[in-house]
């Protein structure tokens, strides 16, 4: 299982895009957290803004769709997008996330 974050300004906007991960079969399960603070460099400043963190969790066949999903649907120019690989997931939830976003979208 692998696990990505993403982040959007508003919560609405993490809502929608959580959904439609979720909706099109592409992640098991988004979680969001929020607001968090995020500090980085934008074009030459240093900015500061509060945004909602979407914690992604999907199977590698689903990884470059996620992917090219997000360049599509996340309202930010250049979206966060890490990706980790969990080091141990429980069988059963492995199995249902399997179930869950590897099936024909709803």
């Amino acid at each position: 299982m692998l696990v990505g974050w993403t982040a959007l300004s508003t919560r609405p906007e993490a809502e929608a895009l959580a959904r439609g991960l979720v909706g099109a079969r592409l992640a098991a399960c988004v979680q969001i957290d929020g607001p968090v603070v995020s500090v980085y460099e934008w074009r030459g400043r240093i900015e500061q803004a509060e945004e909602f963190r979407l914690c992604v969790k999907f199977v590698p066949a689903r990884a470059a769709g996620i992917e090219a999903w997000l360049r599509d649907h996340h309202p930010y120019d250049t979206p966060e997008w890490v990706v980790v690989r969990a080091e141990h997931v429980a069988e059963k939830y492995l199995s249902w996330a399997r179930t869950n976003s590897t099936s024909a979208p709803l």
